[in-house]
């Protein structure tokens, strides 16, 4: 069956990372990895089977004022944009999508974060960057397929595609394509094929891209995922907090709606980070004299506080063994290259 011809419009996309570019099947099998080729969006490829064909290829208006603009963009445009959705990408605050990598060197990564000026507002304008509302997050192939049934039907087009490349479930696409859905076993025809390709997909991190869990994954998981390390480095305890920032009530945070676990176990850092540059000016950690640990550290005095603090503390995962959202998993071996 022939697809309708899309109504296709340019328009402007905006730049939203610094990272280099990534492949465009990132974290699928070598087979999927192979069958995405396929998806280089050129003429001579949009026979393949499963898809879709971009119709005519001149510039026409939207059929429908209630088109939003991604609905009228070339098919092969969308689907190039959906290669990078399969498996969604974050960063860290301060650090480019590329600085943010499971394998580029900490040391590097900590030179960049020293640099960062710390009387700017904290990096908030991120995918994923509240870490206490990812049960509400979806997978924006989910997201994107509720929006519209035209969006939804886009979604499943390549989707279909990529799950006949690959075929892990070794259904009888060739017969189902060739004699109808109807004359397969299982029925075939209520398939949503968006499923079966998130199904096998690797779950990487979401920020740093570390492979948490790959098919046949070993318990049912989330299809967003973070590893501990980028965790801990976007979330403070009320411990590290008091000694960090000197400021210890809990009750003071959430009055000035500091996101938090339900039980303020974890406490989301760029909420921390925003309150004290309003309170001190800066974001940077707070210190005393050795010798004068019971008295108010440089930065309260000079802004005329009345916490007392203990001086900053290295942040050790070892003593951050806490209770973690369920979306945060322990990554097998290491996230980190080895320095």
């Amino acid at each position: 069956m022939a697809a309708p011809k899309s109504k296709l419009k340019k328009t402007k996309s905006n730049k939203t990372s610094t990272s280099t570019h990534r492949p465009a099947s990132e974290g699928l099998t070598n087979s999927t990895n192979s069958s995405s080729n396929l998806l280089e969006l050129r003429a001579s490829r949009q026979s393949h089977q499963g898809f879709p064909p971009s119709g005519d290829s001149t510039h026409a208006a939207p059929s429908s004022a209630s088109e939003s603009k991604l609905e009228t963009l070339p098919v092969e445009v969308l689907n190039h944009i959906l290669s990078y959705l399969i498996t969604p990408r974050s960063r860290l605050p301060g650090l480019s999508e590329g600085e943010s990598a499971h394998d580029f060197p900490r040391p590097e990564q900590h030179r960049i974060k020293g640099e960062e000026d710390r009387a700017s507002s904290p990096d908030t304008e991120r995918f994923a960057a509240d870490l206490f509302s990812w049960t509400e997050l979806r997978h924006p192939f989910n997201a994107l397929a509720a929006t519209s049934k035209r969006c939804c039907e886009l979604v499943e087009s390549y989707s279909a595609h990529l799950v006949k490349a690959c075929n892990r479930f070794n259904l009888p696409f060739p017969q189902m394509d060739e004699y109808g859905a109807e004359s397969v076993y299982p029925d075939l025809s209520g398939i949503v094929y968006r499923r079966l390709l998130l199904q096998v997909t690797p779950r990487p991190c979401v920020f740093c891209g570390g492979v948490l869990s790959a098919y046949p994954h070993r318990s049912v998981i989330r299809l967003l995922l973070t590893c501990e390390d980028c965790f801990y480095a976007q979330a403070l305890t009320p411990d590290e907090i008091q000694r960090q920032y000197h400021i210890s009530d809990t009750s003071f945070l959430a009055a000035n709606g500091v996101r938090a676990s339900s039980n303020f176990e974890w406490v989301l850092r760029i909420d921390v980070e925003a309150l004290v540059l309003k309170l001190y000016g800066t974001r940077a950690f707070h210190a005393t004299h050795p010798d004068l640990e019971s008295k108010p550290c440089e930065i309260c005095r000079r802004r005329q506080t009345d916490h007392e603090g203990a001086g900053t503390v290295l942040r050790d995962p070892k003593r951050r063994r806490r209770n973690l959202p369920a979306h945060v998993k322990r990554t097998p071996g290491s996230t980190r290259a080895k320095q």
